[in-house]
């Protein structure tokens, strides 16, 4: 993954060259679009393996299912796919319905929630608060996902992994979200998985887990990384993934709430919708206009860029003149998104099999590319 700006521009150097060429096969729902050549174009130009793709505002709604060939990626309506850090948006959504409901606090700290453990430095001070917005001043330790599929437990890794005083400084941290799940199976006594479906995927109505022994792999578009490209190579689980959550073991489900949910895209837009309605109906308070709120910024690698409550924030006139919330997702190969227009509702959903990991800053070059082909020209087409 291209996460240096020298790695970065390796990688877009040669992904023209490495990268498989692929033809994708569209199958459009609903409003047709004004310029499906351009979309395609942009799919190739990314090298997208398989994607469903949702535009809609108030009045319009195009849903655009492109399968890949060689490598064979099919993509129906009910697909699922693995989404990356759009968990993020659904973990966020769950701590809040749980601090509305007394069992979690925004501002006490994580260690008071795992009375087993005696003293952890690196979580000394921080809060339900710092986790959520990336403020907690943990990194990601090199060994994380090992460190999972070993069943180690997080204090065994979170030794030496703060690089800054809780609520000082921004660093994204999959450690800091994965660590929302133990807190969540520590009060609630239930499996992670178990939890986010009581508390935002059943509500919502939405076909979605972080078990994915729960599904068939026929079920779920597989991932497969095109650069560097090995063919064969497709991941539909993970090892982790693999193993059920049928108990509660908070110390070591330390993972699953950073990135590990599965959905189809009609589920994504349920989720989409409650965001863009502040959490309504999942959340009662003014919890909703707390999260969207900026909370941290992601300083002079992107500018652009900042950070609420399990969701992130675009202020780029190049893409919208309004700001942009939502997520994207990026893990194995896929470039995700999930991303709605402050005050307008247009929205844009994006789930692939695989893409060009190319980043603008911090932001995926693949969603800085379809944002703005979508609010800057086909979007505007439909008011006409």
């Amino acid at each position: 993954m291209p996460t240096t700006r020298l790695k970065n521009t390796l990688y877009r150097l040669a992904l023209p060259v490495k990268a498989p060429r692929l033809y994708p096969e569209l199958t459009a729902k609903g409003d047709p679009l004004s310029s499906p050549d351009a979309f395609l174009r942009l799919l190739r130009m990314h090298h997208v393996m398989g994607s469903a793709t949702l535009l809609k505002d108030q009045s319009h709604r195009s849903v655009l299912l492109c399968s890949s060939r060689n490598p064979d990626h099919s993509v129906f309506w009910h697909s699922m796919f693995r989404v990356a850090s759009i968990t993020k948006m659904a973990t966020a959504l769950a701590a809040l319905r749980a601090a509305e409901e007394g069992m979690l606090a925004l501002d006490l700290p994580v260690l008071s929630y795992f009375p087993q453990i005696s003293s952890l430095p690196d979580l000394q001070d921080v809060t339900l608060l710092h986790l959520l917005s990336h403020t907690s001043g943990l990194m990601d330790p090199p060994d994380m996902e090992s460190a999972l599929i070993q069943e180690k437990t997080f204090p065994e890794i979170v030794l030496n992994t703060r690089q800054s005083a809780p609520g000082t400084e921004f660093h994204y941290s999959n450690l800091g979200f994965g660590l929302i799940g133990s807190l969540l199976e520590a009060v609630y006594s239930k499996p992670v998985s178990k939890v986010l479906k009581n508390l935002v995927f059943s509500p919502l109505g939405m076909n979605a887990t972080l078990d994915a022994s729960e599904l068939l792999p026929e079920q779920i578009v597989p991932i497969t990384r095109v650069f560097p490209y090995h063919s064969g190579k497709d991941l539909v689980k993970t090892p982790l993934g693999e193993r059920p959550l049928t108990k509660p073991d908070p110390l070591r489900h330390y993972g699953h709430t950073a990135g590990a949910m599965y959905l189809d895209l009609p589920s994504l837009e349920k989720l989409t919708d409650c965001l863009m309605r502040n959490g309504q109906p999942i959340l009662k308070t003014d919890l909703g206009q707390v999260m969207i709120r900026k909370h941290a910024e992601y300083g002079q690698i992107s500018p652009t860029l900042s950070y609420g409550l399990g969701i992130l924030r675009i202020q780029d006139r190049s893409l919208s003149d309004s700001l942009i919330f939502g997520h994207q997702g990026f893990a194995y190969g896929c470039a995700d998104g999930a991303f709605w227009e402050n005050g307008t509702n247009r929205m844009v959903l994006f789930l692939n099999g695989g893409a060009s990991e190319a980043r603008k800053g911090r932001l995926g070059l693949c969603n800085y590319d379809l944002l703005k082909w979508a609010f800057r020209k086909e979007m505007p087409q439909w008011s006409r």
